[in-house]
Parts: structure tokens; C-alpha cells; sequence
């Protein structure tokens, strides 16, 4: 069979090279970020740290028990945990955690959701609702199923200067063994390269990535924009999406914390289908990206295009139509920048274990990358029991 043209062949290339690059101003920016020292806190701030919870009854005692042991003092910093329309009894068991909580003097309220939104709410009106009921200068956020490390609000707040209106926090995926260990040392993979790529957008003054699991903001920077009001249409984005609203008013300044003592874990996703389906609900805002962010939307498309074109590569040789050295050649190009964006992320955040899922992860990432591309922009997917159609909750 005849060899695909040479424009041919620079429509396969061009997508990867757009993506390699990408890569590479990432990986500067986290290179950046490694001489951002830790800084300790010097003032004490009030703070709220607000928790949406759906369907969490085996996580929220731990949760509220972690995040009542912070060094950060008592009397500057309280709790409020929303229940977002539960049916298995975290309300409950919520309500009994914060009332033995409250005797070592942590502050803590327990808000039920549905009472004011209806069963079944959404997360952006559960975290409103919390953040209504609370009175704190900064806000932070994390799920119900996060650990959270002593020093988290400690370190988050010490990023905080008067000019700072959000900071993106680290967070990871567990660590784990037995069934399932491969499929999370994938999602493990896959999540590092995302907050290697937070922290180096965020070095370089353009940040592009946030997760809900560590998340704060000035309680004026959500008022400025209007807090959830324009993305409140959107099952997803409670992070991502607030963080453009705020990068977009041009006025406040936006931080990354990799700290030590602030590294939120989050457990993995119970199996395949899960995965997929988060990740197709993170994809599902690529739509508002291209107008909030148009350099982000452009990247984003390029990853997909990107990954179409190594494995229209693959079938292409397969059919004769191009050689094994240009297949060989667009593989070796996306494989050497993810690996340096790995490398460094895994010594960065001290997670060299998550190395030796790179051969495989990087072999299939094209192809889950293809499918979420394909469904997530759609908005189909299913999210806490609740069935989402175009990014919006089903009847």
C-alpha cells in the first residue's frame, strides 16, 4: 500500500509536537515551583473549611476527626460539613462525630443540604450553602473521603498574602495493594501529572488545573466573581472553574501549595468505570474552557488530538500506510516529555513508587484519553449515584 503523503504525516505529527511542548512549559514551571520554599504561617487568619458530603458514611468520621486534629489554633478556624442529600446515614454519623468533636473545642457545624435545595442538590450549592453559614476570611475545601494531614490548614494559609485570592493544594491518590493496586497506580499516575501540571502552570502565572480534595480562596474573591453563580448550571467544576472565574478578574494572585505537611490523600477509584467516568465529569467542563481559557481549551485539544493521532498511527502501519520509524518516532516524542513531567513530579512530591506504572499507564493513556474526549465534553456521565446528561443532573 502506498505511504501516507508527507501533509499527512504532518497532521499526525503536529498535534503530538503541540503536545510535547505543552508538556515542557509545564515541566519548566514545576522546575520553578521546587525553589518556592515552605513558608510558615505568620498571621491567623479566620478560616472555614467547608465539606460537601453525598453517600460518605464510611469516610466523614475520619474526615472530621482529621480535620479537627490540625496545628492550626482552634479559635481561629471552624468546620462546616453539608450534608448534600445522603441516603446512607452520613448526616447521622456526621452529627455524632461533630458533637464529640466540639468537647475538645473544635468548632463545627453540620448543615443538611436538601432541607434548603431539594434532594439531590449539587455540590456547587452544597459548598454555597456552607460557605453562607460560616464567617471565615479564607475559605478551604476538601471531600469527605480525603485524609488530610495536621498541617494542611496551616500550610495552605501560609500562602496567603494580602494580594492572593485562591491557592491550589496538592493532593494524591492512596497508595494500595491487592485487587486493584495496578488500577490505582494508574489513576495515582495520572493524577500526579495533572498536579505536577497545577503547580507549573501556577509557577508560571497562568494556573490551569485545581481538584476540590485541596482547594482554598479568599471569601472576596468568591464574592467578586459572583461565587458559583455562573457555572452553577454545571454538575461539575466546583475547583477548576471557580479557579478561572478568579485567574479571569485579572485582580488576584493564584498559588500552588506542594507543601510537606499540606498533601491531601484521596482513596482510588473503585474500579475501571469509575475512573473513566470521573474523568470523563473533569472533561465534561472542556466546553466553558474554551471560553474562559482559550490558551487551556487549546492545550486540552491537543492532548486529544493528540492521542487520535498516535493511534491512528498504530492502524495506519498496520494497513502499510506509513513506516514503523514514524510510528517509532511520534511514540518516542510523547513518551520522553510525560516521562520528564513524571520523573519530576515523583521526586517533587515524593512519589517514586508511582514510576513503575509509567510503561504501562503511558501505553494506555492514549486510549482513555480518547474515549473521556470523546463522551466527557458531551456531559455524559454518572457522578455520586445521579445520573448527569450535557453537564447537567438527569430527572
Amino acid at each position: 500500500m502506498e505511504v501516507v503523503a508527507p501533509a499527512w504525516q504532518a497532521a499526525l505529527a503536529g498535534p503530538i509536537i503541540v503536545y510535547g511542548l505543552g508538556l515542557l512549559w509545564f515541566l519548566r514551571g514545576a522546575r520553578l515551583a521546587e525553589d518556592v520554599s515552605e513558608p510558615s504561617a505568620r498571621e491567623f487568619p479566620s478560616v472555614t473549611i467547608v465539606v460537601a458530603a453525598r453517600n460518605e458514611v464510611e469516610h466523614v468520621q475520619g474526615c472530621l476527626q482529621g480535620l479537627a486534629m490540625q496545628t492550626y489554633p482552634k479559635d481561629c478556624f471552624e468546620i462546616v460539613l453539608v450534608d448534600d442529600g445522603s441516603t446512607d446515614g452520613t448526616g447521622e454519623l456526621a452529627h455524632t462525630t461533630a458533637s464529640q468533636l466540639s468537647e475538645t473545642g473544635t468548632r463545627i457545624q453540620i448543615v443538611d443540604g436538601p432541607s434548603i435545595y431539594g434532594q439531590g442538590g449539587s455540590k456547587k450549592a452544597a459548598l454555597t450553602l456552607g460557605i453562607e453559614k460560616s464567617a471565615g476570611e479564607i475559605v478551604l475545601t476538601t471531600d469527605a473521603d480525603c485524609q488530610v494531614p495536621p498541617r494542611w490548614v496551616e500550610s495552605m494559609v501560609a500562602r496567603f498574602s494580602s494580594q492572593t485570592g485562591a491557592v491550589v493544594g496538592f493532593s494524591q491518590i492512596a497508595a494500595t495493594h491487592g485487587p486493584g493496586a495496578q488500577l490505582a497506580r494508574w489513576e495515582g499516575l495520572d493524577f500526579l501529572q495533572l498536579m505536577t501540571a497545577a503547580a507549573g502552570s501556577c509557577a508560571q502565572g497562568h494556573p490551569m488545573a485545581a481538584s476540590g480534595q485541596s482547594l482554598g480562596f479568599r471569601r472576596q474573591a468568591f464574592h467578586d466573581v459572583g461565587g458559583y453563580g455562573q457555572v452553577k448550571h454545571r454538575v461539575s467544576g466546583d475547583d477548576v472553574l471557580l479557579l478561572q472565574l478568579i485567574r479571569g478578574t485579572g485582580r488576584w494572585v493564584i498559588d500552588f501549595c506542594g507543601d510537606t505537611g499540606a498533601r491531601v490523600i484521596h482513596p482510588p477509584s473503585p474500579g475501571l468505570r469509575s475512573f473513566l467516568s470521573r474523568r470523563a465529569r473533569w472533561a465534561s467542563n472542556a466546553p466553558l474552557q474554551m471560553r474562559m481559557d482559550p490558551f487551556f481549551f487549546c492545550y486540552m485539544l491537543a492532548t486529544f488530538l493528540a492521542s487520535a493521532s498516535l493511534l491512528s498511527s498504530v492502524a495506519l502501519w498496520a494497513l502499510g500506510g506509513v513506516s514503523l520509524s514514524l510510528v517509532g518516532a511520534l511514540w518516542a516524542g510523547k513518551v520522553t516529555a510525560e516521562a520528564a513531567l513524571a520523573c519530576t513530579g515523583a521526586r517533587r512530591f515524593a512519589r517514586m513508587d508511582l514510576l513503575w506504572a509509567f510503561p504501562s499507564w503511558t501505553v494506555l493513556q492514549p486510549l482513555y484519553t480518547v474515549l473521556v474526549g470523546l463522551v466527557g465534553p458531551a456531559g455524559f456521565f454518572r457522578w455520586k449515584g445521579r445520573r448527569v446528561a450535557l453537564g447537567r443532573q438527569s430527572a
